[in-house]
């Protein structure tokens, strides 16, 4: 049981009763307590009002918080007995919509493609290009995606595609779960060569790809309708990843395809081998290979360093990567061993602000004799995921003239609305 107030300032006054008597014995007058010293009976009284005060709001609380606990655990009972409910859009495809919007200032006349006897497109504002992505899981042995596409060349005419289109099997019927992990795509997709193919126009960390992209691969470059299969390889340690991709596919989308309009069918390899190096640092080395299977093949080497220190706050990263091509064409319409290579970084310097380098060169494919150096800088400022501006300026040097000593500005604006979509590798927020 709790003292009472009244309790303890009775035992303190029986306390203060002998020190009095032994003053008066001794024929002096007890002195009067100072609060310097000692707590006077009120103070004593002051201090356990407060005591008590405190104690009951604390049982007042404890009390709250059990009424309140009581009534989600009843509400959790009635969820748990009711009939499941199910969502009337469950069936829907999750919708994204990707806009690209592209200003340019030039200094000399540009021609679509490069080509004099096509439309110019220097100085020009145009929605370069726009997507609708639409993804579902169809079961759950599979996923479909659906990504619609209207690019524009040139301002206001605009082509209506379909840029990937597949359906993505996560096991197959006859076995009970995939082996190494192993994903089918079957449809119309995006190749895994290198490492900026299967990059979309909207999620580049510059406002074009790569000047050997561009040659080896097309102007954006490609993806075709066919089979493709990504599996885990053996690892060596815990601190390693290898996967591997082979796909099969129609010809003619690549740009060294000896034939636009071929039907024959193409293969292709890549193995990727990602490092974690060191907390906060990592690696990704990727080789690929093209065949024709006939007389043309492409060989392509990428590496890809990431530094992302792991403490809280710190928005800062850095990101360093090349890559290499390399041909071998026998097809009589191009040069026998033309060949390009790129280099790219960017660094973070605040939660939204990123700036970045690329330079670039790649042989002409018809005459290899005829070379293209590009270099860049841009900065990049992304509000959200949904919404990503960017400025940057390039110069070219080529022996081909239409590009020699080109200097040209860019505007770039992003966005996004629909579904929340995965932010680019390189956001590193």
């Amino acid at each position: 049981m709790e003292p009472t107030r009244a309790s303890a300032a009775w035992t303190i006054g029986l306390m203060m009763v002998p020190l009095t008597a032994l003053r008066a014995q001794q024929g002096g007058t007890p002195p009067t307590p100072t609060t310097s010293t000692q707590p006077t009976t009120q103070d004593v009284q002051q201090r356990l009002d407060r005591l008590e005060q405190q104690h009951q709001e604390e049982i007042e609380d404890l009390r709250e918080e059990l009424d309140r606990l009581e009534q989600e655990v009843a509400a959790a009972s009635a969820r748990a007995q009711a009939p499941a409910q199910q969502s009337p859009s469950v069936f829907n495809p999750a919708i994204t919509v990707f806009g690209n919007f592209l200003g340019r200032l030039d200094d000399r006349p540009v021609y679509v493609d490069d080509d004099p006897a096509q439309a110019r497109i220097d100085d020009t504002f145009r929605l370069r290009e726009a997507e609708i992505d639409l993804r579902s899981a169809i079961d759950p042995w599979a996923d479909g995606v659906l990504i619609a596409s209207f690019e524009s060349e040139t301002p206001g005419d605009f082509d209506a595609g379909i840029e990937e289109g597949y359906v993505l099997l996560k096991k197959l019927p006859v076995l009970d779960s995939a082996p190494g992990g192993l994903k089918i795509k079957a449809g119309r997709f995006r190749p895994a060569f290198g490492r900026f193919n299967s990059i979309h126009l909207h999620d580049l960390p510059q406002v074009t790809y790569p000047r050997t992209v561009q040659t080896f691969l097309g102007p954006e470059g490609f993806a075709a309708d066919g089979l493709s299969g990504q599996f885990f390889l053996p690892s060596p340690s815990d601190r390693d990843v290898f996967d591997a991709t082979l796909e099969v596919f129609d010809g003619g989308e690549i740009a060294v395809s000896p034939d636009p309009d071929a039907t024959n069918v193409n293969a292709l390899g890549h193995v990727k081998w990602f490092r974690d190096l060191a907390p906060g640092h990592d690696v990704e080395v990727g080789a690929s290979l093209w065949s024709s299977l006939a007389e043309n093949e492409l060989y392509g080497l990428d590496a890809t360093y990431r530094w992302k220190p792991f403490e809280a706050g710190e928005w800062k990263s850095f990101l360093l990567g090349a890559e290499i091509f390399a041909s071998s064409l026998d097809d009589g319409v191009h040069d026998d061993h033309p060949d390009g290579w790129d280099v790219w970084s960017q660094y973070q310097l605040s939660k939204n602000l990123y700036v970045g380098a690329r330079y670039g060169q790649a042989d002409d494919l018809d005459d290899q004799s005829l070379v293209t150096q590009t270099v860049g800088a841009f900065v990049t400022y992304y509000t959200t995921e949904f919404l990503r501006f960017r400025v940057g300026v390039e110069h070219s040097e080529s022996d081909v003239p239409e590009l020699d000593e080109l200097d040209t500005a860019y505007l770039e604006l992003n966005f996004v609305y629909g579904s929340h979509p995965v932010e680019p590798y390189w956001v590193n927020r």
